[in-house]
C-alpha cells in the first residue's frame, strides 16, 4: 500500500521533484517491467540457443550436400582419359581421327540438376533464416539491457526517463519483432523440412 510506504506530500508539493506520485509510478513500473522483461528475455533465450543449435544441423546437411553443386571432375577426367586413349589408338591404327567419337560430356554447359539445387536452395534459406533469427534476438536482447540500466536523478526525472524509454520500446514495436522471431524461426524449420524430404 503506497499509503503507507510513503509519508504524504506537504500541500502544494504534489507534483515536486521527489513527490509520493513519482515514487509509486516507480514501483508500479518497476514489477511491470519486470514480469514484461523476464518474459522477453526467456523468449529470446530460447529463441537464440534453438537457432544455435538448428544452425549447427543445417550447417552439417549444407557441407553435405554443396559438393553435389560442382561437376564431378573425376567423372570428366575418366571420360576425356577415355577419350584420348581412343585417339592413340586410332592413331596407332591409321584410322582416321574424325572417326573416333566425341565424349558425351558437355564442358562448356555442366550444369547441376534442378533437384540438387532446389536441395541446396532450401537449405542455405533454411540456415539465413536461422542466422537472422539469432541476429535479431541478440539486437533484442542490447535493446532490453539498455532499456533497464539504471536510472540517476530525482524521483521525478527517473519516472520520466522511464516512460521515455518504454514509448522508445513500443514506437520501435519491440514487442512485435519479439513476436515476429518465433515465426521465422519456424519458417526456417519448415524449409529445412521441405529440403531434407527432397534431399532423402
Amino acid at each position: 500500500n503506497y499509503e503507507e510506504k510513503y509519508v504524504p506530500d506537504p500541500l502544494g508539493e504534489e507534483l515536486n521533484e521527489n513527490a509520493r506520485v513519482f515514487k509509486v509510478y516507480l514501483d508500479e513500473t518497476e514489477s511491470f517491467d519486470d514480469d514484461m522483461l523476464r518474459g522477453f528475455r526467456e523468449t529470446i533465450d530460447s529463441l537464440l540457443l534453438f537457432a544455435a543449435l538448428f544452425s549447427a544441423v543445417v550447417t552439417s546437411f549444407i557441407i553435405a550436400t554443396i559438393a553435389s553443386l560442382q561437376p564431378d571432375h573425376s567423372q570428366i577426367s575418366a571420360v576425356l582419359l577415355m577419350e584420348q586413349v581412343q585417339l592413340l589408338r586410332a592413331a596407332g591404327n591409321s584410322t582416321a581421327i574424325n572417326a573416333i567419337p566425341h565424349s558425351s560430356i558437355d564442358l562448356q554447359n555442366a550444369s547441376v540438376d534442378a533437384h540438387t539445387l532446389w536441395v541446396n536452395g532450401l537449405f542455405l534459406t533454411s540456415l539465413s533464416l536461422a542466422l537472422v533469427t539469432a541476429l535479431l534476438s541478440v539486437l533484442v536482447k542490447q535493446w532490453l539491457q539498455a532499456y533497464t540500466s539504471i536510472l540517476a536523478g530525482n524521483a521525478k526525472q527517473r519516472a520520466m526517463i522511464r516512460q521515455l524509454r518504454y514509448h522508445g520500446l513500443v514506437k520501435w514495436k519491440v514487442p512485435e519483432i519479439i513476436g515476429v522471431l518465433p515465426i521465422i524461426l519456424h519458417m526456417s524449420l519448415a524449409l529445412f523440412l521441405i529440403g531434407l524430404t527432397l534431399y532423402i
